[in-house]
């Protein structure tokens, strides 16, 4: 029953084209990097080394600009923000 259906051949056929074409793709590279990482088995220990440094880098980098919210929050020591309850007017006092 071919008439009932809305997708068409090409539709079908594209979609496979391009799901193979990404499999061989995904495959190749794949093969490739094991052929370099058992040509080069210190390949391993750059990569590692290459996640460490940019993870501890982010870190640092996180710190950094957390200490400056503290530093930027700690400024704002005596701020005095009003608040009227029945025409009188109290004003309270934020330590940071």
């Amino acid at each position: 029953m071919t008439y009932n259906n809305p997708f068409s051949d090409k539709f079908f056929s594209q979609g496979h084209r391009t799901l193979t074409q990404g499999t061989f793709i995904f495959g190749g590279t794949l093969f490739l990097l094991a052929i370099l990482i058992i040509a080069y088995p210190m390949l391993i220990a750059y990569f590692i080394a290459g996640v460490i440094l940019l993870v501890g880098t982010v870190v640092l980098t996180l710190g950094w600009k957390l200490w400056q919210v503290r530093d930027n929050i700690s400024h704002m020591d005596y701020r005095e923000t009003p608040v009227s309850f029945n025409r009188r007017t109290i004003y309270f006092r934020w330590h940071v």
